[in-house]
């Protein structure tokens, strides 16, 4: 069995690892100066919420007249996030474009455009604006990691290995999702080079990091499952599912480790969950049927 990851899923019966999410930054503005009590509303709606609420706060707050420059720039920054969230990237791609003409030294914009053409599988793109912010900002921990991830995709693994490192060197605690996400990153791509002890070992990190992390318990178990040790695979995924009852990829992965041992029903238990929270998988499915068939004996 070969892991399997979110961003290059593969058919057949195979373990599956999750990568880390690509995230985008919010950033502030000077706030001195604001106009009316509305206008500040509309600042804090854009940064604090979510979804169409924070849309058309940012909207308003861009259409103010009152920034110039690089507030102005944020301003466009935040509604590209708002957009990036409710997953309408092209309009999210358009607003970071125009933070970038009108400040094309804010690094967040470049970092956060990169993010969005990563979604789209536009990834040589995403690494040039991931570059760029770095450029501008060698310290900017978030873009290496984004970057380390688009390159992962990419086949890449060296770089991506280097950039998650230099991440978890710089000060990982300022990446949205905290200090475990360049380690769980950096152990995805030992995994696919193969390296399952330092892969192991990244995962551990990052539980150490935040035990309530499903991610990563997921995917240290599908290392100890290439490395034949199928209940301490059970245990993680059974971690991962503890911490996140609704993680389609753990059921399946357990049911997989289930199948390994020989426990038929316990798997065909897992991939049926699997197949409920994700119906359009069709592997969970086709596990279903050869499980059914294996317990009828034929």
């Amino acid at each position: 069995m070969t892991g399997r990851r979110r961003d290059g899923l593969t058919s057949g019966m195979q373990m599956r690892s999750s990568a880390s999410w690509l995230s985008a930054c919010l950033a502030a503005a000077a706030l001195a100066g604001l106009p009316t009590v509305a206008a500040a509303d509309d600042w804090d709606t854009c940064v604090k919420q979510s979804g169409d609420l924070a849309v058309a706060a940012c909207t308003r707050d861009i259409n103010s007249g009152r920034w110039r420059g690089r507030d102005h720039a944020i301003s466009y920054n935040n509604r590209g996030v708002s957009y990036y969230q409710k997953g309408d990237l092209d309009r999210a791609i358009a607003d970071y474009s125009e933070a970038i003409r009108l400040d094309p030294t804010y690094p967040p914009a470049y970092n956060n455009r990169g993010a969005a053409l990563y979604q789209k599988g536009e990834l040589d793109r995403a690494i040039a604006d991931q570059t760029e912010a770095i450029r501008l900002d060698p310290k900017y921990a978030n873009a290496y990691t984004n970057r380390g991830i688009a390159f992962k995709a990419n086949g890449d693994l060296d770089r991506a290995i280097a950039d998650y490192t230099e991440a978890i060197r710089l000060d990982p605690a300022t990446i949205p999702g905290g200090r475990a996400v360049p380690y769980t990153g950096r152990g995805n791509a030992y995994f696919d080079k193969g390296d399952f002890d330092r892969d192991i070992a990244d995962q551990t990190e990052a539980i150490r990091l935040n035990p309530k992390y499903a991610l990563p318990y997921n995917n240290r178990g599908n290392a100890h499952l290439q490395k034949g040790d199928l209940d301490h695979a059970i245990a993680d995924f059974s971690a991962a599912i503890r911490l996140d009852p609704d993680y389609a990829q753990a059921y399946y992965n357990r049911a997989g480790a289930w199948e390994a041992k020989h426990d038929l029903q316990k798997a065909l238990a897992d991939y049926d969950a699997a197949a409920k929270l994700d119906p359009w998988d069709p592997d969970a499915a086709d596990a279903i049927e050869r499980v059914k068939e294996a317990l009828s004996g034929t």
